[in-house]
């Protein structure tokens, strides 16, 4: 997750003040969110699309009416929550028949929404099982599923979420969710009970009757029949167990919608909108809202152990400047920590005494015989024994392990900041202790508060957070994903780190924080 309210609030002022461009940006930044709620609540349904663009074209006629362009993501997700609710009242209040039927059927042309994410996402173990066991749900519970999955992948807050929902309370909200994610989990052992080679014989004989439809009627039989059966228990949980459902959406991409009219002519074909093909510009966080859009030539930029996230500017004429940067940083490195000692022009220099030359001729030495000496032996000079350097923790060898990337990309490395070092250590504490997994903590708080709470100023901000390896290299290695979680990492604009670790029920919850200070 990183912050990105800056640009979307200058993006609303200047479309509110007419700027087509920047008009054109608020729809490529916020298509794909609004076409993932839809898409997920409606499944793929034909009316997808119509209740996608009507969203969209509302929003847009409605800006001069928007009081507060902070809350511009949250007004838009509670007008496409009113499409959904309205397509689902005139089905209700007009059924049809007949021929008149197949109009209520998922779009063929674009399959169902949870194969659309398996396949664009390229989803795949546990993953690919939560996709699936949405099918498993209860129809109330697609509206709720719609935002709690861009929720758990990092997209909405939990304040978003509930205004969606009708503008009920957080508290409310949270009840909802919970007893959703109760559902979502027994879906994941019925799908993994009905994948499992051979099946089991008593299963085979449960689902004999069984049209292959997923219900919550069959969820409940297979459900029961997994819970008596020691067999199916074991296959269903494996030797590590299921992972945490948060965990494995944390940074899962958007579904880039299929669009069309992108390409010259009238034949164009339906293309899958993805951000780096944008080439409306985008103020990125950080700048000032008074900064007209598209005069940094940043163009959104394609976010996701885990998928496309939320659209952000990918700087290209950053490329100098990331570039400067990185030299800038390799120069601090090569700067010593203590400076040498130098001599000032005409300053003396210290010699070691000599033995004074004798003024008078020595006296001539008598004839008696000199005692021979007794050599003496210098005593040794003490050697200082070197202070063995310490060797570096986890979590300092994660960052290292991020340096060296950053510096493959052409940025300059991470300075670890004792504050966002405090802040990832509290919230990954917080989260072993009460069992959660999430980039929003139960109070619906997001980074942005601890970072603020833990005294840094910051105008950027980012964090990453893996589950279940004690590894740095492996936990690196997870977010070298080719989407957000890397992006985060390779950021050039971020100049700070905090890293942290706690040993949670689920295995080792790892937290990086990243960010750029506001000065």
């Amino acid at each position: 997750m990183h912050s990105d309210e800056r640009r979307t609030t200058a993006l609303v002022e200047a479309a509110r003040a007419g700027d087509a461009h920047a008009r054109d940006a608020l729809v490529r930044a916020y298509l794909p969110l609004v076409h993932n709620i839809v898409g997920r609540a409606l499944d793929g349904h034909a009316d997808t699309d119509d209740i996608v663009q009507e969203t969209m074209v509302r929003a847009l006629d409605g800006l001069t009416g928007l009081r507060d362009p902070d809350r511009f993501r949250s007004w838009l997700v509670a007008i496409a929550m009113n499409g959904i609710r309205r397509r689902w009242r005139e089905r209700q209040q007009a059924p049809v028949s007949g021929l008149d039927r197949a109009t209520d059927l998922a779009d063929p042309a674009a399959g169902d929404f949870t194969e659309v994410t398996i396949l664009r996402l390229g989803l795949s173990g546990q993953r690919r099982d939560v996709a699936r066991a949405t099918r498993w749900l209860d129809e109330d519970d697609r509206e709720l599923l719609a935002l709690w999955w861009l929720e758990a992948a990092g997209e909405l807050t939990r304040a978003e979420l509930a205004e969606g929902l009708g503008g009920i309370s957080p508290q409310h909200a949270a009840v909802r969710v919970q007893r959703m994610k109760e559902r979502l989990e027994t879906g994941r052992t019925v799908v993994r009970a009905l994948d499992a080679v051979p099946i089991c014989p008593d299963l085979a004989e449960t689902v004999a009757a069984w049209d292959g439809r997923p219900s919550p009627l069959w969820r409940k039989r297979v459900a029961r029949h997994v819970r008596t059966c020691t067999a199916c228990t074991a296959r269903v949980t494996g030797r590590s167990g299921l992972a945490p459902v948060e965990g494995l959406l944390v940074g899962l991409g958007l579904v880039p919608p299929l669009v069309t009219g992108l390409a010259d002519g009238p034949t164009a074909a339906p293309v899958a909108l993805d951000t780096v093909a944008s080439d409306t510009a985008v103020p990125a966080p950080g700048t000032s809202a008074a900064q007209p859009p598209g005069t940094d030539g940043t163009a959104p930029a394609h976010g996701v152990p885990d998928g496309v996230t939320r659209w952000t500017p990918l700087r290209r004429a950053g490329v100098a400047g990331a570039a400067a940067v990185a030299v800038l940083g390799a120069v601090a490195l090569l700067v010593p920590q203590q400076p040498h000692a130098r001599m000032a022009p005409g300053s003396p220099v210290a010699a070691p005494p000599a033995t004074p030359a004798p003024t008078t001729p020595p006296p001539s030495p008598t004839p008696t015989r000199a005692a021979t000496p007794t050599p003496t032996t210098a005593p040794p000079t003490p050697r200082r024994t070197p202070r063995p350097t310490p060797a570096p923790t986890r979590e300092e060898r994660v960052t290292g392990l991020v340096n060296q990337l950053r510096a493959k990309a052409g940025c300059a490395p991470l300075r670890i900041d004792p504050r966002l070092t405090e802040a990832a250590r509290g919230y990954a504490r917080d989260m072993a202790a009460r069992g959660y997994f999430g980039h929003a903590s139960p109070e619906g708080e997001f980074a942005d508060t601890r970072i603020t709470a833990a005294g840094y100023a910051w105008s950027a901000w980012a964090e990453n957070l893996d589950q279940g390896t004690a590894d740095p290299a492996s936990v690196v290695d997870d977010w070298t994903d080719g989407s957000m979680h890397e992006e985060n990492m390779l950021d050039c604009r971020y100049r700070d780190t905090g890293v942290a670790s706690a040993p949670g029920p689920g295995g080792t919850v790892w937290v990086q924080k990243l960010a750029a200070p506001a000065s």
